[in-house]
Parts: C-alpha cells; structure tokens; sequence
C-alpha cells in the first residue's frame, strides 16, 4: 500500500485530556472573551479567586477556559491574571527579603514596571505560593515575608 492511503488523524480529532484549574489573581475583575483578542468584547467577567478550568489551549498571551458559568460556557482569558494556587486575601504589610532588587510586574511574568529594594516595605492584597499582588504591582511571593510571622 501506498503510504498517503492510510488514514491519518489530525490532532484536532484527538480528545483533549489536559485540564488544569487556575484561579483569577488581579485588583478587581478580568475580562473573559470569544476569542484571544483584547478588543474583543467581553462575554463575562471573573474576579479575583474565581477558578477557571484551562483545557490547554493557548493564543497571543490568552488561555481558552472552560466549564464558565456564562451563557458561553467557554472563552479565552488573559494569562497574566491566572495562577494556580487559590489566592488569600491578605492585607497586612511584608518586606521585601532579596540579595538585590526585585521586579513588580503588571502581571504574573509580566512586563517589569519598577524595580524594588530589599528591605522596603510593600502593602500585600492576595498573596499565593508562587505571586502576591501588592500596592506596586506583582511579585514574587518567595521575596517576601509577612510582618508579624
């Protein structure tokens, strides 16, 4: 037989198996839209500590979510506002433990807004095992140390 005679599956015909839940780490809400594009607009909005579950799907910085509590029950959401672990709303104060400067970010692996000393003093809203979002943006929770701990 001929090679190109055997029938071929694409990877579009495949069952995605991959689902992963992720939870909304942002300041008040995020978009959710149709497709990957930011002047789409919205179908929904989820706010900090939603969980959305990620079918692996992945275009231009978004992540294709399903299972949403829309009447489109699936969209596209910005990865820089997705972590996954749940966030816990902190509010207290942590200082910044580095052996040099640290980088806020305007979201999770983000750009780098500003550089930070060790030793400065930062506001923490949500804090998670790997991030926290704090007064100056996005951070590494690793850098940081609750006062009062």
């Amino acid at each position: 037989r001929d090679l190109h005679s055997f029938p071929t599956r694409r990877s579009s015909d495949l069952d995605l198996e991959y689902h992963e839940t992720m939870f909304v780490l942002c300041d008040d809400y995020v978009n959710v839209r149709s497709t990957p594009n930011k002047k789409q607009d919205p179908i929904g909005r989820l706010e900090v500590g939603d969980s959305v579950v990620f079918d692996g799907r992945k275009k231009n910085g978004y992540v294709h979510c399903i299972d949403l509590s829309f009447e489109q029950s699936n969209g596209w959401v910005f990865a820089g506002f997705l972590v996954y672990d749940e966030p816990e709303k902190v509010g207290q104060t942590a200082t910044i433990v580095s052996y040099g400067r640290l980088a806020a970010r305007k979201y999770v692996n983000g750009k780098r807004t500003r550089w930070l000393k060790s030793g400065a003093k930062l506001k923490v809203r949500y804090w998670t095992e790997e991030w926290a979002l704090t007064d100056c943006g996005y951070v590494q929770s690793k850098y940081l140390e609750l006062d009062g701990e």
